[in-house]
């Protein structure tokens, strides 16, 4: 599988069947070639007493370790490396190798060290400048001696490069998210030793690996130079398969000089089931601070209930893991896959739907009228989304990860937020409810559990799940009921999860029948914490975000109007050119996700009136998120407006929130 777009490399002196002749670092006469000297070197070396020259031999990391293993494949592919030799524990220096009025470098390479399963990066002694017979001993002494009986030592004695320009690492992917479309250069001026020592701060520079540009940091001598660095890091990540880190430095002649070559170490494969608290503790940090995973440790730590759920990891170098089965609860309507990391592909959160048993869905609503399926799951169940899903990872970054958690048979799903001593619920039978596809009843419940208000709404439609397919309902077989004691149970299970997360909406199921629905957590819905508060009269006037806005009406309840706009926007985002949208009033049926692309690109002082929408949904949080005015209006009083004709002005701190524009204006 092709698992990340690279960078094409053009440079001659990457490819190995256009090699030039292989070039180290050294004075001339500080090797000595002829025949005689290999054969003896070759006998010496039979009786394991002979160090070997890194430039001429690939050298066995199960005996000079790895960091002597990679520098000889260095040399091998053609790079320009240092003159160096390896020796294997306990092998003695030949001095007749080394000019001793040179400098150089004594550096470590354990046998386990810079392997795939450890770097053991900065943990050994590295000795510069060395110079002289005694204190090239000496050095080589010590660097065995800092290996404190962790691990046999290998050790490498390599030329140093006296005034590079610049020193640096380089790493083919992001050192932190692990994305392989950004390589990242981190250099000094100098030697590098402080840089990678951790005593001197280094400048950084993104490259974006498809094209060679530079995202991000400054590059201080000739962007020809970061070129070759990067082309190196994409030609050593295809080598070895992963992402790679290097070190290297440029002479003044601009000659990149590679001294060191070492796998990025990436987790190892696993499939976790997150049933408990130690689970997550198992997993790598990057992966366990997602917010689904770190939802679900706080719901295992106090005790609220979630469906079941396994985490599933894979890198770029190793087989996918072997899922063992996962039986269906007797309340499984099915399975969801969300690629957790990247936790985007191209912007967008990827998530698959899965069956869990080989129910025929499709003969269950044919002929029935009220039902539609919207989407098709994989046939092959959950095991083929799975692999499907950490694929499509893998195409972006060196290790990705999937939670598959199990879907329930829910009768409604709902939003809850505590706000200013209230706990706000938004509930609609069925699943999708953040979406603000559907309409949904609000309640308020005072902090000590009494129900202050309630607004029943009217669905035309719900969404449910049957064995992983998404059907719709339209209309309802029966409208939502919410008994007291089911909001007030509701409010008993979450709130837990509510105070460890101050202004966090909650997106949560209720199963069985009303009046005695059991609760359970589902995800985080978006929070809004940084935006404007709401209160509980806001909501119940039809505040949808609170603000000013005024201009002409836009009505994107005709079809064609909201065609011809988001043609406009599309055309701008091709173009690249900013939006050209005026501040408008945009009149909606309902908040749903669809009109995000309008949400982004309108003035912010533009509007938005719906006939219907939940507050705690995912477009009335982006709305706040921008400050832009949003409320609710009948429909009867939103066509009145409408025929009315003219500009419209939104205040929501006013007790009419719309009126005319130049009524406003008196």
């Amino acid at each position: 599988m092709e698992t990340h777009a690279r960078r094409a490399v053009h440079l001659g002196h990457l490819h190995p069947d256009r090699h030039p002749a292989k070039q180290t670092l050294g004075a001339p006469g500080a090797r000595r070639r002829g025949e005689l000297h290999h054969r003896q070197r070759a006998d010496r070396g039979a009786q394991g007493k002979m160090m070997i020259d890194l430039g001429t031999e690939i050298a066995d990391p199960d005996r000079y370790g790895w960091k002597a293993h990679y520098l000889s494949l260095l040399a091998k592919e053609g790079y320009t490396v240092p003159e160096a030799w390896a020796l294997a524990p306990d092998q003695a220096v030949d001095m007749d190798e080394l000019d001793l009025d040179l400098p150089y470098a004594v550096r470590s390479s354990g046998l386990a060290e810079d392997a795939q399963s450890g770097s053991y990066a900065g943990h050994f002694s590295t000795h510069l400048d060395v110079r002289g017979a005694g204190n090239v001993r000496s050095a080589i002494d010590a660097v065995r001696a800092s290996a404190a009986g962790e691990m046999r030592m290998g050790v490498v004695v390599q030329r140093m490069v006296e005034s590079p320009v610049l020193s640096g690492v380089g790493f083919s992917c992001h050192p932190l998210t692990l994305d392989r479309h950004t390589a990242t250069v981190s250099y000094v001026r100098g030697l590098g030793g402080g840089l990678v020592s951790g005593t001197q701060a280094g400048h950084d520079v993104e490259v974006r690996m498809p094209d060679g540009v530079v995202v991000a940091g400054e590059w201080p001598v000739a962007t020809e130079a970061l070129g070759r660095i990067t082309d190196a890091l994409v030609h050593l990540d295809d080598l070895l398969g992963q992402p790679v880190d290097i070190e290297w430095c440029l002479t003044r002649s601009g000659e990149l000089v590679l001294l060191q070559l070492r796998p990025v170490v990436l987790p190892e494969p696993m499939v976790q089931d997150l049933d408990s608290p130690e689970a997550f503790a198992g997993l790598p940090s990057m992966i366990a601070a997602h917010s689904k995973l770190a939802l679900r440790a706080d719901a295992i730590r106090l005790g609220v209930p979630m469906s079941t759920a396994r985490a599933v990891l894979a890198t770029c170098h190793r087989d996918l893991p072997t899922l063992p089965p996962l039986a269906a609860g007797d309340r499984s309507a099915g399975r969801s896959v969300v690629l957790l990391h990247p936790t985007h592909l191209e912007g967008k959160v990827v998530r698959e739907f899965a069956q869990d048993c080989s129910t025929d869905v499709e003969f269950f609503v044919r002929g029935c009228q009220r039902y539609a399926i919207r989407q098709y799951p994989h046939q092959a169940g959950s095991a083929r989304s799975v692999a499907h899903t950490l694929h499509r990872g893998l195409e972006r970054g060196a290790i990705a990860c999937v939670i598959e958690q199990e879907i329930l048979h829910a009768y409604a799903t709902g939003i809850i937020r505590g706000m200013a001593g209230t706990y706000l619920v938004e509930v609609a039978l069925g699943h999708f409810v953040p979406k603000g596809n559907v309409a949904t009843s609000t309640f308020v419940l005072s902090h000590d559990l009494r129900i202050t208000h309630h607004s029943y709404a009217r669905q035309s439609k719900a969404y449910h799940f049957i064995n992983g397919h998404v059907v719709v309902e339209s209309p309802p077989y029966e409208p939502l009921e919410m008994a007291d004691a089911d909001l007030r149970r509701l409010v008993q299970v979450l709130r837990p999860v509510l105070a460890a997360r101050p202004g966090a909406a909650l997106e949560f199921g209720l199963l069985g029948q009303p009046g005695s629905l059991q609760p359970y957590m589902i995800d985080v819905a978006d929070g809004d914490r940084d935006a404007d508060p709401m209160s509980t009269a806001d909501v119940a006037r039809g505040v949808v975000s609170s603000g000013l806005a005024a201009g002409p009406v836009i009505d994107l309840r005709e079809s064609r109007t909201r065609d011809d706009l988001n043609t406009h926007l599309y055309d701008a985002a091709i173009e690249g050119a900013a939006s050209t949208l005026n501040p408008s009033i945009y009149i909606a049926r309902q908040a749903s996700v669809d009109l995000l692309p309008i949400v982004r690109a309108c003035h912010p002082a533009s509007g938005f009136i719906f006939e219907q929408a939940s507050v705690l949904a995912h477009l009335p949080v982006i709305l706040r998120e921008r400050g832009v005015a949003a409320i609710t209006m009948s429909e009867s009083s939103i066509d009145a407006l409408v025929r009315r004709g003219g500009p419209l002005a939104i205040d929501t701190g006013e007790r009419q929130m719309v009126m005319p524009l130049e009524e406003s204006s008196a």
